[in-house]
């Protein structure tokens, strides 16, 4: 087994319930209601099945340096941790059905997923949660989209604010954080293709000093979904508010991340 620096320090990651605890006292709580919605989907009785499977997919997903597709059992380095729970899962998922090679291991979340592809009228009731969900926390936030046109280069301003806010140092085209463990947390941009915001121009990288080339590296609507279960619902869509929302929200929550591994900070 290779001995990649950032693998030993990110084994000490604290876990799923702890951060987004940290998230939810900074007032985001979108994912949350998420959650809630889909233990009400699955039954009451689920529930704890349900934070288990969503607390091991996060532990495999930080411990393996999200070099790991958790529902299909398939791990893209010697993971340092896999799940016996998960394992046992898709031991014993019986689900048969061609166009769903890999269904989700957890059967009602799978089901969820299904009937929202093939029910109109359920996935506009389901999107209309969300978006509630999310207009009330933009109000709540005090959320600000003056400047806001829907081009890529013009997020670059709220990027810079509320990275400066959690005490990100701008370089260049980059937002850095150094810890004293050897981590440093990485924020930049993803300017490519259309120059407007179709998903998130966000990249966030997270490797350590002693061997950078060795790095996580997110993107995309849904970077922290499988640490944070319903994070997702903070990617792009939406109007501008739902968009810079969601540039605060995960920038904050990778903030919360780097803060889980302590509160110290190089300078």
């Amino acid at each position: 087994m290779e001995d990649y620096p950032l693998l030993n320090v990110v084994a000490n990651w604290p876990g799923r319930v702890s951060t987004q605890l940290v998230f939810e006292e900074r007032g985001f709580l979108v994912h949350r209601a998420w959650q809630n919605r889909m233990i009400e989907f699955c039954g009451e009785h689920q529930a704890d099945l349900l934070n288990r499977y969503w607390d091991e997919v996060a532990l495999e997903t930080m411990r393996c340096a999200g070099k790991v597709i958790s529902d299909e059992r398939i791990f893209g380095i010697e993971p340092r941790y896999r799940s016996a729970f998960l394992d046992e899962l898709s031991a014993a998922r019986n689900v048969v059905e061609p166009q769903f090679r890999y269904p989700l291991l957890i059967r009602c979340l799978f089901e969820h997923f299904k009937k929202t592809g093939l029910d109109a009228e359920f996935r506009m009731s389901e999107a209309a949660f969300i978006k509630k969900q999310k207009k009330h926390e933009s109000e709540r936030l005090g959320i600000q989209t003056a400047g806001w046109t829907g081009k890529k280069r013009d997020v670059i301003p709220f990027i810079d604010a509320f990275c400066s806010t959690q005490a990100f140092e701008h370089r260049r085209n980059r937002w850095n954080k150094n810890l004293n463990c050897g981590l440093v947390f990485e924020v930049s941009t993803d300017l490519g293709g259309s120059p407007y915001c179709t998903q998130m121009p966000l990249i966030f990288r997270k490797f350590h000093a002693g061997d950078p080339k060795f790095a996580v590296e997110l993107k995309g609507n849904d970077p922290f979904d499988r640490l944070v279960y319903g994070s997702r619902l903070y990617g792009g869509g939406g109007d501008a508010s739902d968009f810079v929302l969601g540039v605060r929200a995960n920038i904050e929550l990778f903030d919360v991340i780097a803060a889980s591994f302590g509160n110290s900070q190089q300078t």
